[in-house]
């Protein structure tokens, strides 16, 4: 990574074509199109990715989470956790070649900006090298100004996904001041973007991604990676049929060569295979000399460590569906409101206050009665409310007052008693049924 002034040695990979590099292009284009139209779209009235975390919502494909549901993060995040482990294990690093934001952006977007501007590798390495000029800035000033446009729409996007696309829209068309926070996030976000893509590239792969650090202890000789046959290739020009062209190591976007081993720098983009390819056919020799391979010879048989996390995957999704099936489309809580537990209103009456929070988790806004069991009318128990109906809007909560009354003589020596109350939904026209404890003096009935 480094000259021999000790200064950054900047990496600008050839151009290659190929069959990966033509699959690659495509596998790209797709998830582009996915990442920049994901948070324009909706299922069942929901923005489709949309994580608010302010108020705690979260709408995913068409179903929509709030704080409380815990597990089904837990679960979800597992989940995906569970299926990078397992590809890393079969493929190894094909999430760093294929589905990166880092190779999908600087790949796919950056590298052919500066192609269309600078030209070729060749051209645009003479161009680095070369003394500061009119040509040199005009050509460095329009690339700069390109990442910026394409670096805000980056930021903008990837905002969309937490303060809504709509939203968004509507803070884009106000002044800056009625929206600092936002407006704030998406400068840093911008030049984070900028920053990255556009400069920082392959070092953030080689020093700072994780990724490649912890890679080592999911892979093992039965993973798939992008190796060189070293017992076909080697000795070099003398008998193998590598012929040292080191086309493998100008197509590298991390600058490594794939004949001294599997590294951690190395991203598995398949540029190396692509390069190898079109020289063996060059020179009338059998391609394949680099390309996907694992070092075990043993066909046919998983490894402990795949069915672990096939275990382990099975395990999570099973939970998050198990836990999405059994969640209900509305909740409800009822507590005794704070104050005095109960109040006499005359020798044979009592009133008891109640709070319930009724939490509506499904789609659509939903209408609400209570009403006490016939049981409980039949012993003079009379509940009262604010209003008839309450509404409780799509992923919202609201806070109910009941009041019930009821005779003294329907509680027991301790002064308590409990009663059925029905919670009618008036949209879905289903009954949940709950209990109360009623209180109030005690002995009274004696």
């Amino acid at each position: 990574m480094l000259d021999e002034f000790g200064g950054r040695k900047t990496i600008i990979p050839a151009e290659v074509k190929g069959r990966f590099r033509t699959w690659r292009n495509r596998v790209h284009g797709v998830l582009l199109i996915i990442f920049l139209v994901l948070p324009w779209t909706k299922i069942n009235g929901l923005q489709t990715l949309h994580f608010d975390v302010p108020n705690r919502r979260f709408s995913v494909f068409g179903q929509m989470f709030l704080a409380h549901d815990a597990p089904l993060v837990f679960f979800l995040f597992a989940i995906l956790i569970l299926v990078l482990m397992l590809v890393t294990a079969l493929w190894g690093r094909v999430w760093c070649g294929w589905a990166c934001p880092q190779t999908v952006f600087v790949d796919t977007v950056f590298r052919r900006i500066e192609i269309w501007i600078e030209g070729n590798y060749i051209e645009r390495r003479k161009l680095q090298a070369a003394p500061l000029s009119a040509e040199k800035i005009l050509k460095y000033g329009l690339k700069w100004f390109c990442f910026l446009i394409i670096s805000s729409i980056i930021a903008h996007s990837f905002i969309a996904y937490f303060s809504g696309a709509s939203e968004l829209l509507v803070m884009m068309r106000s002044p800056p001041g009625e929206n600092w926070n936002y407006f704030l996030l998406v400068s840093a976000i911008t030049g984070i973007v900028l920053f990255d893509f556009g400069w920082f590239r392959e070092q953030f792969c080689i020093i700072m991604c994780p990724y490649g650090r912890f890679q080592g202890l999911l892979m093992d000789n039965n993973s798939v990676t992008v190796a060189y046959d070293s017992q076909r290739g080697e000795p070099r020009k003398n008998g193998g049929d590598c012929v040292a062209c080191n086309r493998c190591v100008q197509v590298c976007p991390t600058g490594i060569d794939i004949r001294d081993g599997l590294q951690i720098e190395c991203i598995a983009c398949t540029a190396c295979i692509d390069a190898c390819d079109e020289i063996m056919t060059k020179v009338k020799k059998p391609t394949g000399l680099i390309r996907y391979k694992r070092e075990s010879r043993a066909k046919g048989a998983l490894s402990p460590r795949i069915i672990s996390y096939l275990a382990l995957l099975v395990f999570c999704a099973a939970g998050f569906f198990y836990n999405l099936a059994q969640r209900a489309p509305y909740s409800v809580v009822i507590l005794r409101a704070k104050g005095e537990p109960y109040r006499r209103i005359d020798n044979d009456r009592v009133l008891n206050h109640y709070k319930v929070h009724v939490l509506n988790q499904s789609l659509s806004d939903q209408r609400f009665t209570f009403a006490l069991d016939g049981s409980s009318a039949d012993v003079g128990a009379e509940l009262t409310t604010a209003d008839q109906f309450h509404l409780v809007p799509s992923g919202t909560s609201k806070e109910i007052h009941l009041f019930v009354k009821f005779p003294i003589k329907s509680l027991n020596a301790n002064g308590q008693s409990r009663i059925p109350l029905k919670l009618v939904e008036h949209i879905g026209s289903t009954v949940q049924s709950h209990s109360i404890t009623i209180v109030g003096p005690m002995g009274a009935t004696n």
